[in-house]
């Protein structure tokens, strides 16, 4: 049953319906945040280049993997910043292949104490459903044979293009910022179902993120922050966690998603522009019954190079 437990969920999940997760997310989206608002992009005094890893629920054969490759530049003389993701989502038998690009226009103060970004995002999405993975005539000893319901005899994978924007502010300190994804709504309708005007729709997703950084002695910092994820037909999401940071050099945080799972997370600097971070969440949903604690495991590596002028 257990073998089977996680490919239905995710057919269920992931099957287009409206949920949180239609798009790809990492714990350890402080650490690029251009990644849920296109107008922070390039408004880091650092240019950044990385590479994050997520393994879900490891004990579930075909659990959740995602593999996401990353960069964000400022372009100062254009008063501008770009980022960009490339990512892989496997799940089972489905697939998530993407790329995302982002486009801020900055508004920065004489001193550049204040800055502000106006973005733009870009969105192209492959979903796929590789159906050599659910085969007819397997079985599990739990439930008998396997049989494909025919809403999937449809295409195997489908493309499509949407887009997003959003706001962002910076002090230093204070970090806040609202952003809209999947404005378009498109569909990658996958399946045979009567009603396409729900099944295969993209839906649109608001995030908020607020920061503040507070000093808490010689070179450290505490970070409070706070994510209120919306998406429509779907129950909001709020994550509120803090983080301690020494010099920049080495930080940790604790992070909880309410009704869902904790985040503990840690990163270092390896040399001067390499840096390094980890983070496991655990999980407190129906399906952690049968994950048996294995939780979700995120790696990231960046490299950080340049500086605004």
């Amino acid at each position: 049953m257990k073998k089977l437990l996680l490919p239905l969920c995710i057919l269920f999940v992931f099957g287009l319906n409206a949920t949180a997760q239609q798009l790809h997310f990492m714990s350890q989206y402080l650490q690029h945040n251009s990644m849920l608002n296109p107008a922070a992009a390039g408004l880091s005094d650092k240019n950044k280049v990385g590479v994050s890893y997520r393994n879900q629920w490891s004990s579930f054969p075909g659990n959740p993997k995602t593999f996401m490759l990353y960069t964000d530049v400022n372009l100062p003389k254009l008063k501008a910043g770009i980022g960009a993701y490339l990512y892989k989502d496997e799940t089972g038998a489905t697939s998530r292949n993407g790329i995302q690009l982002a486009y801020s226009y900055h508004i920065i103060s004489k001193n550049e104490k204040h800055k502000f970004g106006i973005g733009l995002e870009l969105r192209g999405l492959q979903f796929a459903i590789d159906k050599n993975k659910i085969k007819a005539g397997n079985s599990d000893p739990a439930i008998g044979p396997i049989v494909i319901d025919p809403v999937f005899a449809g295409a195997s994978s489908k493309f499509g293009i949407d887009a997003g924007a959003g706001v962002y502010y910076t002090n230093g300190k204070l970090s806040a910022g609202a952003a809209v994804s999947q404005i378009i709504q498109s569909k990658l309708q996958l399946t045979n179902v009567p009603n396409a005007n729900l099944a295969g729709k993209l839906y649109r997703h608001y995030n908020f993120i607020l920061n503040y950084e507070i000093p808490a002695g010689d070179n450290i910092s505490l970070i409070p922050n706070m994510l209120l994820r919306v998406v429509e037909h779907a129950p909001a999401e709020f994550e509120a966690g803090v983080k301690l940071d020494y010099k920049e050099k080495l930080w940790v945080a604790i992070l909880h998603k309410v009704k869902q799972s904790y985040s503990l997370q840690m990163g270092f600097k390896l040399q001067e522009k390499i840096n390094v971070s980890y983070s496991y969440d655990a999980y407190n949903t129906p399906i952690s019954a049968f994950d048996g604690g294995s939780g979700a495991h995120e790696i990231g590596l960046r490299y950080d190079f340049g500086k605004r002028n």
